[in-house]
């Protein structure tokens, strides 16, 4: 031991200790370089007492590690050291993800106990990114360089009491704060025991998953495009909102005094006020806008379970071979999960626009990068302009994050009316409004609520020369988009009204549940098998039929 003293190598019994507060320090560093990166002094507090309560999990890993190291004996001590100062840097190094994040948590809250290594993989590899695990590397830095720290001389040991004082401060200041968590893991843990301190009983059965497919079994996949021969308009804007509600909507854009797109239009469009989206995560939504296949998962999970789909007839392919050039347009420096990807004539990012004004642009995690969407403007008119047939998707960035608000001030319904005022004037100049259509659609409501009917209702107004003012208040959804689009372009029928539609919550819970005509509506969460809520005269027990025989009929046709 005495030669372990010499090399400068802690004796056993300090490691974890000293690991432990290496990790503690490591978090503070990383919430303040965040809170003050962002320029938003809102963002301070938050951070702050998310680092109270990383202290706390460290505290709570440490402790039973040493209960634990006491019970050993003496020879088993310096191993059993050695494991506890592992487990504290592993569980420091998970910490150190989060600060980074922290702003989009804070905004869409995730139950991490209702998550899987899926969920986990796609977070790490399409979200983070692997550039983006620095902060794990400088957490197991900082913990092998701890295990290397000399101890306090005695004249220091002062240090030691006035630490082991400020700790149960923050021990304090910590559990006080625990009711209203902005810290994943005790936000997780929190939502966790409301549903167990619950002990209801199960309303539902548990969703079975669908049957596999057996080998060299076919799929039954629809593939014929409608055609439009005769289009009654040439040049397409299928503009995707984000995370806008019908409310919001109606009252901001379509109402609102600083609004001026919608009175310019006001004359010359159709609003459907009865629609609803199928899902509250994006990828999923636009799967069903562009192929009216209803995706009965949560999207951002196991995506083999209905990458498939993305083979369906589709809009794009509709386009595409009645002659249009179709594209798919996003600002995001990166977007892995683009709808049936394999249909448009051309995919188009950041990188693809051009670099010409001063547009703001977003620096904030891997999937969040992005420049705002008035940068795609030049480039999508200017396909118009030089194609006689254009058909144009282009998923809007701006109201992702709460990064964008916060540095313009402008919520999201105010950028929009300047995106779409901006989109009207360049087709106007450019002489390709007078065969233009715009279907404005948004792809959810807030993802956090997937428990309230007024998430799934969601804008679909269509603009255009040609369309006659008017309001629809037939129930319709996401899968009704291509048929309507149909009934404009093509002149084929509207879809028939609909008596009910089934749902689907976010990524962050498992939530499902149906909406009915009358205004009726009832969501489940499937973990619990409790209802979450109820609106109307709908039976638990039958939404669970008709959900499970959606992902019944879904894997027949497009399951693994």
């Amino acid at each position: 031991m005495s030669s372990l003293r010499h090399l400068g190598v802690p004796a056993p019994g300090a490691r974890a200790i000293r690991v432990f507060v290496a990790l503690v320090f490591v978090q503070l560093l990383l919430h303040l370089f965040h809170a003050f990166s962002s320029h938003d002094p809102r963002l301070l507090p938050p951070h702050l007492v998310a680092w109270l309560h990383d202290t706390l999990v460290l505290s709570l890993t440490l402790l039973p590690l040493r209960l634990a190291l006491l019970a050993l004996p003496a020879r088993a001590r310096p191993a059993g050291e050695s494991a506890a100062a592992a487990i504290l840097a592993v569980a420091g190094a998970l910490l150190s993800l989060y600060p980074q994040m922290l702003r989009e948590y804070l905004s869409f809250p995730v139950n991490l106990f209702a998550g899987n290594a899926a969920s986990a993989a796609m977070l790490i590899r399409e979200y983070l990114g692997f550039e983006r695990l620095a902060p794990a590397l400088l957490a197991a830095i900082a913990a092998i360089a701890a295990l290397f720290a000399p101890p306090l001389p005695p004249r220091l040991k002062w240090v030691s009491r006035l630490a082991i004082a400020a700790w149960g401060l923050l021990l304090v200041a910590g559990a006080l704060a625990v009711p209203r968590s902005p810290q994943p893991v005790v936000s997780s843990l929190n939502e966790e025991l409301a549903i167990r301190s619950a002990n209801a009983p199960r309303e539902v059965p548990r969703l079975r998953p669908a049957r596999r497919r057996q080998s060299g079994e076919s799929r039954p996949i629809p593939a014929e495009p409608k055609r439009f021969a005769d289009a009654k308009a040439t040049h397409l804007f299928l503009i995707v909102l984000e995370g806008v509600t019908a409310a919001e909507f109606e009252k901001e854009f379509m109402r609102g005094r600083s609004s001026r797109f919608y009175g310019r239009v006001a004359t010359n469009s159709l609003y459907f006020a009865n629609y609803y989206t199928n899902n509250l995560d994006s990828y999923t939504s636009l799967i069903a806008m562009l192929t009216s296949q209803q995706v009965p998962y949560r999207s951002y999970t196991d995506t083999t379970l209905y990458d498939a789909v993305n083979q369906s007839a589709n809009l794009a392919r509709d386009f595409r071979q009645s002659g249009f050039r179709s594209s798919f347009v996003s600002t995001y420096d990166t977007q892995p999960f683009v709808p049936v990807r394999n249909e448009w004539t051309g995919i188009l990012h950041r990188r693809d626009l051009p670099t010409q004004g001063e547009w703001l642009t977003v620096e904030s995690g891997r999937m969040e990068s992005a420049t705002e969407d008035r940068a795609a403007i030049p480039t999508i008119t200017s396909l118009a302009k030089s194609n006689p047939k254009t058909f144009v998707l282009q998923e809007l960035a701006w109201g992702h994050t709460t990064a964008w608000r916060a540095k313009t001030g402008l919520t999201t319904l105010a950028y929009y009316d300047k995106y779409f005022n901006e989109l009207l004037d360049r087709l106007v100049a450019d002489g390709s409004w007078a065969r233009s259509l715009i279907v404005i659609v948004s792809d959810h409501g807030d993802r956090f609520e997937a428990a309230k009917a007024s998430n799934y209702r969601v804008p679909l107004l269509i603009v255009g020369p040609g369309v006659t003012a008017g309001r629809d208040t037939a129930l319709r959804s996401h899968i009704d988009l291509r048929q309507i689009v149909a009934a404009f372009v093509g002149g084929e029928d509207m879809p028939e009204p609909r008596q009910r539609i089934l749902v689907t919550g976010s990524t962050e819970r498992w939530v499902y549940g149906e909406i009915d005509e009358a205004g009726g509506a009832l969501f489940i969460d499937d973990k619990s098998g409790r209802v979450l809520s109820r609106r109307g005269a709908l039976d638990p027990a039958a939404v669970n039929r008709a959900f499970q025989g959606l992902i019944d009929r879904f894997g027949q046709g497009f399951g693994r």
